[in-house]
């Protein structure tokens, strides 16, 4: 008998311990990649002596399995860790049950609603069937026949408003319904939305309570720069803030959790590429007899060079248009630097939900020095734009992303900051500023066509004028810019530049001047084009 009751005794406890214990670990700490999230769970567990398999479920299918980590300490051993899906469990919680508790009162209260406007209802159909006066001596006094019309019209009126506070009632709790079922339905598909479990084994020498610390990568999360620029004149500082568009569809709500946004992404690969040999071969086309067999492209023997050739370039071209194609919490923002990201550590806590909508966080507020200059390219359109000029950009790890301008505290339009377009000096627009007149005519006088034996010629000459209405003198610069040709039988020559530079590389002509209060300054751009006279001349 003594045996068989430790041999009993023996099995429980063997049951017992390998049963497995569910991780109460809420998400404390999240770091959020331009495309991911790094997310941290934290609690405590009971341990019992010797091994412990532990779950914590409930977690985003969208996990990057070989992130996982444990983080041990001295209180325990981990022996292994284990990444499942779970597809049976059932979300079964205090707010599903008060959500569902919710959706039974107002099912409730709708039909009491429904019960008293038939109540309405019948009485008013009661009052229209007897207002006729019927019978033999149908004769009533005035007073009488005032007071009965009082009562009827008084009668009527309420049943009615009582009626419409009903239905307003009803299309109220409606739409308290819907948003209910919404929240009920996103909470019991989290058995399929979060799936995930993490099953880790720990061994501990004693019964002891312990800290758990588990991280993972979430994919489906992220964030998206943008930017406030303030000016109120040109003379002042630009109030600059960095801002960030979080947001997470990780199927769990983020409530409360120590928020670190960085601009590095994981999901770009940590290996350098490898370089492999180029090799050239050379092409020998083969004699022409007749039309050559169409290959598996679609081009025969002889289409195919060119073709080829064409298809490169266009996708050169098309690679080259691309290439030039209050208090906040930035009060509370720790900014750290290392060799491949920078991290902006949030020491207020913040809620996300898990609804991919963007959920704003200031991480960076700044006053920058900048210099301001007018920049105008009368070519393309009528206008001056106020450009600052900030030097000391490169420390706030500025990323590409839509800005929105104010000057004088008015919102002035939309831009783009682009850090890899700049150098040293990173240039913000600030909008167009209607003070100030630019157009460019052409000079009819000089524009002209000649032709002298096998050559012809044609001049253009354009004059671009600048007013400045406003109240101070202003610093311009004004681009135009001259034909290039890559062919030997064109030839341009620059006339007229009024004191422009020239990038011969390019053509781009720049004027730099200073325009007094209320001055008009004019520039002339001439130049003329010689070419065969037999042929025409694209673009000019």
């Amino acid at each position: 008998m003594k045996r068989r009751l430790t041999l009993f005794f023996a099995l429980c406890a063997f049951v017992s311990f390998s049963q497995s214990k569910s991780v109460t670990a809420p998400i404390t700490d999240v770091t959020l990649f331009l495309s991911g999230a790094q997310v941290t769970h934290r609690g405590d567990v009971n341990l019992r002596k010797g091994e412990n398999t532990l779950v914590l479920s409930g977690l985003t299918a969208g996990m990057d399995v070989n992130s996982i980590q444990i983080l041990g300490n001295k209180d325990y051993t981990i022996l292994s860790v284990k990444h499942q899906m779970n597809y049976t469990s059932k979300v079964s919680n205090t707010r599903v049950r008060a959500i569902q508790d919710s959706i039974k009162l107002l099912g409730f209260q709708t039909s009491e609603r429904a019960s008293l406007r038939a109540v309405y209802q019948e009485e008013k159909a009661f009052l229209q069937a007897n207002r006729s006066i019927k019978g033999d001596n149908a004769l009533l006094i005035r007073e009488d026949l005032s007071e009965m019309a009082d009562f009827y019209r008084s009668r009527m009126k309420e049943i009615e408003y009582k009626i419409l506070d009903l239905n307003q009632t009803d299309r109220e709790n409606n739409e308290k319904l819907q948003h209910l079922q919404t929240q009920l339905s996103q909470l019991q598909s989290q058995n399929v939305t979060n799936p995930g479990e993490i099953e880790f084994v720990v061994t501990t020498d004693e019964d002891k309570r312990a800290d758990v610390v588990i991280i993972y990568l979430a994919t489906n999360a992220g964030w998206t720069p943008y930017y406030d620029l303030r000016a109120e004149d040109i003379e002042s500082d630009i109030e600059f803030t960095y801002r960030a568009k979080v947001w997470q569809g990780t199927g769990a709500d983020w409530k409360r959790v120590n928020l670190t946004i960085s601009t590095g992404n994981p999901n770009v690969g940590a290996q350098v590429p490898a370089l492999n040999p180029w090799y050239l071969n050379i092409y020998a086309p083969q004699a022409y007899r007749g039309r050559a067999k169409a290959d598996a492209y679609g081009y025969d023997d002889l289409q195919k060079p060119a073709a080829m050739a064409s298809g490169y370039f266009a996708e050169m071209d098309k690679s080259s248009r691309a290439m030039n194609s209050m208090q906040t919490s930035a009060s509370f923002t720790t900014i750290t630097s290392n060799s491949v990201s920078t991290e902006f550590k949030i020491s207020i806590k913040y809620d996300i939900a898990s609804d991919n909508q963007p959920v704003e966080v200031v991480m960076q507020k700044q006053r920058l020095k900048a210099s301001y200059k007018y920049v105008a390219i009368p070519k393309l359109e009528a206008a001056a734009y106020l450009q600052a000029d900030i030097i000391d950009w490169m420390q706030y790890s500025l990323l590409s992303g839509e800005s929105n301008i104010y000057f004088k505290g008015t919102f002035v339009g939309n831009g783009y900051i682009d850090p890899a377009l700049a150098n040293d000096t990173l240039q913000l627009s600030l909008g167009r500023d209607n003070a100030i007149t630019v157009k460019r005519d052409q000079v009819k006088d000089f524009c002209k066509t000649s032709v002298f034996g096998v050559k012809k010629s044609t001049s253009k000459a354009y004059e671009i004028t600048i007013v400045n209405t406003k109240k101070k003198a202003i610093n311009i610069e004004v681009y135009d810019q001259v034909p290039l040709t890559q062919n030997a039988d064109l030839e341009v020559a620059v006339e007229e530049l009024s004191g422009a530079t020239q990038d011969i590389a390019t053509g781009k002509v720049t004027w730099k001047m200073t325009v007094e209060p209320e001055k008009t300054e004019k520039r002339q751009l001439r130049f003329t084009v010689k070419y065969p006279k037999k042929n025409l001349i694209q673009n000019l």
